[in-house]
């Protein structure tokens, strides 16, 4: 993880922790907050970090800092304004890309005066649900969400058609469930981006192309749908022997030493190679060249969402950006839009440009 995000995801815990002492009781309104040093002690992080989340804070109205007297609990920290809460539900928050992302909702949102609740369900249907039903009993004012295997049919749907007979207005990014048809989102071109990673790799030269792709969510449907439309466009089989699917529970095995014969087995002889992110891409390119296989002289590889991992790799990887920052805006300014009332929102699916490194130089 690159240094930005792993600041973006400490204090955000930061801030999440403090909210948690105030809603439960912890902390009393009006009561004196331990100093930047105290808290910068207790947690580990640099006092830059805790003064971060104790700028969230003030911004949301939670607490108050007095000149030469301290940082205090607001009078108000208990009671927020009517209309002003809005909760974000993540698959992950420190893992990856989506610190960039929650970052971009939550300075939108809370520059325009909200206060926010983080969700993170860590991609499971029953944490999705457990969440989910929390924010319907507090009443919650608006929702953006990441769904949840959103592949996969998904039981929770009907808490979300709850929110929308309720009024609550709710935002997907990254991905959202087709049984919502009146869904607002703000997603990547995957399938765009899947036919291009294909193009490219043919026009360096590959004849047998593989992949490696998620099957639990709806941006692996649409990479694969993207790969194996490159394919037949060109003349191409789809090789299917040379395609792996995997769900958000076999991630961790993938590249395990119990599995790499496999893996090897279903890509060998494959001379381009197009991977669901960049995290399988460097997964990949780590397993080829145990095998003596070069990444780029023998295999070219490609991955998606630019991330920090596709340049600190051995060999860096060529890319597909995800708009991580830009995508977190969007979505925040859409919601402060229809809590707000002033204009219908639409969905939104926005490019992943490439970018081009050491993987496929050829």
């Amino acid at each position: 993880m690159a240094d930005t995000e792993r600041k973006t995801a400490k204090y955000r815990f930061l801030v999440e922790t403090i909210k948690e002492k105030i809603r439960g009781g912890a902390y009393a309104p009006g009561e004196r907050m331990e100093s930047e040093n105290r808290l910068s002690e207790e947690f580990g992080y640099s006092r830059q970090t805790v003064r971060q989340a104790l700028s969230v804070l003030e911004r949301e109205g939670l607490i108050e800092r007095r000149r030469g007297s301290g940082t205090y609990i607001s009078s108000e920290s208990r009671r927020p304004p009517r209309g002003s809460n809005v909760a974000i539900v993540t698959t992950y928050i420190s893992d990856y890309i989506f610190p960039t992302i929650i970052r971009g909702i939550e300075e939108t949102l809370t520059g325009a005066g909200y206060s926010l609740t983080l969700g993170v369900t860590n991609n499971h249907v029953e944490d999705e649900g457990r969440i989910l039903q929390s924010l319907i009993s507090r009443k919650i004012d608006g929702v953006i969400v990441e769904g949840t295997k959103t592949a996969f049919p998904n039981p929770n749907v009907e808490l979300y058609r709850k929110l929308e007979k309720m009024g609550v207005p709710v935002v997907f990014f990254n991905s959202y469930y087709r049984d919502l048809p009146n869904a607002v989102y703000v997603v990547t071109d995957d399938k765009k981006a899947g036919r291009q990673a294909v193009e490219l790799l043919l026009t360096k030269g590959c004849r047998r192309l593989g992949g490696v792709f998620k099957s639990d969510d709806t941006q692996g449907h649409g990479r694969y749908a993207g790969f194996s439309e490159g394919l037949i466009r060109n003349g191409c089989s789809i090789g299917d022997d040379c395609v792996v699917w995997y769900t958000t529970a076999e991630r961790s095995r993938l590249f395990r030493p119990d599995n790499r014969d496999y893996m090897f087995e279903r890509l060998r002889g494959c001379d381009g190679i197009v991977c669901y992110n960049d995290q399988i891409a460097y997964g990949v390119i780590d397993l080829l060249t145990s095998r003596g296989v070069r990444v780029p002289e023998d295999v070219l590889v490609v991955g998606f969402d630019n991330s920090s991992i596709s340049e600190y790799s051995p060999v860096k990887i060529t890319s597909f950006a995800h708009p991580k920052d830009e995508m977190g805006r969007i979505a925040a300014n859409k919601l402060i839009n229809m809590l707000r009332g002033t204009e219908p929102e639409y969905p939104l699916v926005l490019d992943m440009p490439l970018f081009e490194k050491q993987s496929t130089a050829r």
